[in-house]
């Protein structure tokens, strides 16, 4: 039942077209008012959107670029990333599922500074998450995920504009069942306790912005994402937005973008983030 929550907005659409379908094919008028029902009910159950609207005015001002990208274990997708990220000019780059493979070669003379869990170890669910980031790292910290499958996440900060901006990388577990779900949640509220302001959270939380897990992800996501699914991209009708940035209330944006398809099942995604200027020291 999680999991088809994860579906609402397709939902709500299927409502509709099966009402008006109903309608159409011979006024089946008892048939059309379930399927309007079942959309309204989905409708209703939408929380109020939490995200941030990039500000353009604000893309001169000093500021940070971020990506976010889960390549699915794929030294191509890796790759392509990388290059797509560098093209963007993004100032720290968080890998999720990074594959087994040496990446002290790959962006060398550009982004000089690391932070990488290590290969992951061969059982179901492991992962390996990397950072790369032309400005150096501060406290860079590989932190434990909640058991059983103890996923790890990178936690570091960065200077910006004279200011540390803390930062965290994650990718719970995905919810394909109850005990799953439980360590998905565990790991969100680890994280929530976990973030100090101000502070840029990116990962795949295996959550959608309308199902009970996100409401525990801290901050608020950079970017709207009704009609910009970063998963399952390969059918746009059933992709959802699972990957998200999100940053505390005193940051703001001035840009928020999905990649193109790089090969993985996921699409990366960026923002660049600002600290306003009433907030600083």
């Amino acid at each position: 039942m999680e999991l088809f929550q994860h579906f609402r907005p397709q939902l709500i659409l299927a409502g509709l077209a099966g009402a008006l379908l109903c309608l159409l094919l011979g006024e089946r008028w008892e048939w059309a008012a379930i399927s309007f029902g079942l959309g309204l009910v989905n409708y209703a159950a939408l929380p109020a959107p939490r995200w941030v609207k990039p500000e353009a005015h604000l893309a001169g001002s000093a500021g940070l670029t971020i990506v976010w990208a889960n390549v699915w274990q794929e030294q191509k997708a890796l790759e392509r990333t990388l290059d797509w990220a560098k093209a963007q000019k993004a100032d720290v780059i968080v890998i999720g599922e990074c594959p087994p493979v040496e990446l002290s070669g790959m962006l060398a003379g550009d982004y000089l500074h690391r932070l990488d869990t290590g290969p992951a170890p061969d059982r179901a669910y492991a992962v390996r998450m990397a950072v790369f980031s032309r400005t150096p790292l501060g406290d860079g910290a590989v932190k434990q995920g909640p058991g059983p499958k103890d996923r790890p996440w990178v936690a570091f900060n960065v200077t910006v504009d004279g200011r540390t901006l803390n930062i965290a990388g994650a990718h719970p577990v995905p919810p394909y069942n109850a005990k799953l779900t439980a360590e998905r949640d565990t790991h969100i509220a680890a994280l929530a306790a976990g973030m100090r302001e101000p502070f840029v959270l990116a990962g795949d939380f295996n959550a959608t912005p309308w199902c009970p897990g996100y409401a525990a992800i801290p901050g608020r996501r950079v970017g709207a994402y009704l009609f910009a699914p970063t998963w399952f991209n390969s059918l746009p009708l059933l992709g959802l937005p699972i990957d998200h940035i999100m940053v505390s209330a005193t940051l703001k944006a001035s840009a928020y973008s999905v990649a193109p398809s790089t090969g993985s099942d996921h699409r990366a995604i960026l923002a660049r983030i600002h600290l306003p200027a009433a907030a600083r020291p």
